[in-house]
């Protein structure tokens, strides 16, 4: 609307139709019936029935956060703003990107810009169609159906393809933006690698580029001596975002009053440094609010004992809380290899072990099981413990034999889980950590990027019955090639080699899953060192949410 209020003259006009306005970037089916009773409007019958009127409104642009390079603190900075030092001349930082045309092989324009007060391009996966007559000017309204649908069908989906960038320097926060194509989300995903031979933060990192939202939960950080977590929040909208971190610790929640209104700026993104809000602290779980613009959060987690590098990774969010979770991507070490590490002095937490948080005020009963190649192998107690409500909950996997896992997670109350993962060559030498979060069951239309920076391979696994998974590989180039078909079976874990399976020339891939529910994940390593890193998979965009709002009287 204007702006002005409905005077007495406009609500003689009953059946006006008003201009609706909605914020944010989501399309809006919004439907409003209208009931008028007679004590209001003389005359009318209560009991009549008004059709409602369907208005659908432009979708906005399509926004993935995507973290920067590893950053070391510089001196003992802690809380807000921290200032870092220069990293390693042996960083390596790349991100990659990949956006998918709609079915008549139309390109949505898609770029990665800087995250800060420039907002320059870095780079431009693909331009944007010519807009239709009616358009308005509107840059997010592209009229895909007035663009040529002129490519000849390839090996994969008829006639789609996609645009690439693949392994692109980058040196600080960054945002995958792509404008909707024919009033519907555009399909686009990305992710940052960043891994190091030396320094104090040796090992890899990664991260998948995060949709903002208003609420998350991350766990697995640790603020102890030798062990840093800096959370990164970044705000890709147009709207101030205000917010305020929850704490929970080994020992119940934590307080830490200079977690609350934390303003982070549209365009920007803000640092802070765990140590100085909660420190001293084994085992710390985040909880994320925001109000106004939505944000993503990403927690850097380092490690040095002494002067021996103890791995370095991004903690991505985890699934909110609920009395079901599934963890893919838990790879475990030789259990030999893995207990003479943590005998080390100082090492104690160098172990593949998984969190559980339970924010409620009852403690929760968790049942565990683990999905191995075989199928479900046995763990400890049965995997069963009692997990302390309002704390962060540890459970050791060092009872696992070698091999990648599926973990389901179910318990009574609501709760959160992540995977710590441990990797090494021999004692004595630099250890490297990942975390694997939770996630959702995969559905149609994911996209993956595959790094060529480090050894790929993809996780897939149906705890509870039959389902098949649809892998279209994307070249460099952005041809689609054949699919090809996994079959999953009950309760046993697939790890795929996507350079076997889909070709070395394969730079991303577009995953579907039908059947009964699959859950996957992407893991990265490189086997000359311990580097290890886990890059969940985004959820695709919704080609048109709607939103119903009904009124009367």
């Amino acid at each position: 609307m204007s702006g002005k209020g409905l005077t007495r003259k406009d609500s003689k006009k009953g059946r006006k139709r008003w201009p609706l306005v909605l914020a944010g970037s989501a399309t809006a089916v919004l439907a409003v019936a209208v009931v008028a009773a007679g004590s209001i409007v003389p005359g009318a019958d209560a009991s009549a029935r008004i059709t409602a009127d369907t208005q659908v409104l432009p979708v906005g642009v399509s926004l993935a956060n995507c973290s920067g390079p590893t950053q070391l603190l510089s001196g003992a900075a802690a809380g807000a703003d921290p200032e870092f030092s220069p990293s390693s001349s042996s960083t390596k930082s790349l991100l990659s990107a990949v956006a998918l045309s709609n079915a008549d092989g139309v390109l949505p324009g898609a770029v990665v810009n800087r995250l800060d007060a420039t907002a320059a391009p870095l780079f431009t996966l693909s331009t944007a169609p010519q807009e239709s007559p009616d358009a308005g000017g509107d840059s997010t309204a592209s009229a895909s159906a007035s663009a040529p649908a002129s490519l000849a069908p390839v090996t994969g989906v008829a006639k789609e393809k996609a645009a690439v960038v693949a392994n692109k320097d980058v040196d600080g926060v960054s945002v995958l933006r792509a404008l909707p194509l024919g009033g519907l989300n555009s399909r686009s995903a990305g992710a940052v690698v960043v891994s190091s031979s030396d320094g104090d933060l040796q090992g890899m990192a990664a991260s998948t580029c995060q949709l903002p939202a208003n609420d998350l939960w991350l766990s697995g950080a640790s603020t102890t001596v030798g062990r840093t977590a800096v959370l990164t929040l970044a705000n890709s909208t147009s709207s101030p975002a205000t917010v305020s971190l929850e704490f929970f610790g080994a020992g119940g929640p934590l307080q830490a009053p200079g977690g609350k209104g934390l303003v982070v700026a549209p365009g920007a993104s803000r640092s802070v440094v765990l140590s100085g809000l909660v420190p001293d602290q084994e085992l710390v779980s985040v909880h994320v609010k925001s109000t106004g613009g939505a944000v993503s959060a990403v927690i850097q987690q380092s490690v040095l004992r002494g002067l021996t590098p103890g791995g370095v990774d991004f903690l991505a969010p985890a699934q909110s809380p609920a009395t079901s979770q599934t963890i893919p991507g838990v790879r475990v070490q030789d259990p030999a290899l893995a207990a003479s590490i943590s005998a080390q002095s100082g090492y104690a937490d160098a172990t593949t072990a998984l969190q559980v948080t339970v924010p409620g005020a009852t403690d929760a009963v968790v049942e565990v099981k683990a999905y191995g190649l075989a199928g479900q192998v046995a763990l400890p107690n049965g995997g069963v413990f009692t997990a302390r409500a309002g704390k962060v909950n540890e459970l050791s996997l060092a009872g696992l034999a070698q091999g990648s896992y599926t973990l389901s997670v179910r318990a009574d109350y609501a709760m959160t889980a992540t995977v710590r993962l441990v990797n090494a060559t021999k004692a004595g030498d630099a250890v490297d950590l990942a975390f694997a979060p939770s996630t959702r069951r995969l559905g149609d239309n994911h996209l993956l990027t595959l790094p060529a920076s480090a050894a790929s391979s993809l996780v897939f696994t149906a705890p509870a019955g039959s389902a098949t998974v649809t892998l279209v590989p994307i070249s460099a180039t952005g041809v689609l090639g054949a699919a090809k078909t996994v079959e999953l079976k009950p309760g046993i874990t697939n790890v795929v080699d996507p350079a076997a399976l889909l070709g070395a020339d394969a730079a991303a891939v577009l995953v579907s899953a039908a059947g009964d529910p699959v859950f996957g994940t992407q893991l990265l390593g490189n086997t000359d060192s311990a580097n290890i890193a886990v890059l969940p998979v985004a959820s695709p965009p919704t080609e048109s949410p709607s939103l119903k709002i009904v009124t009367g009287y």
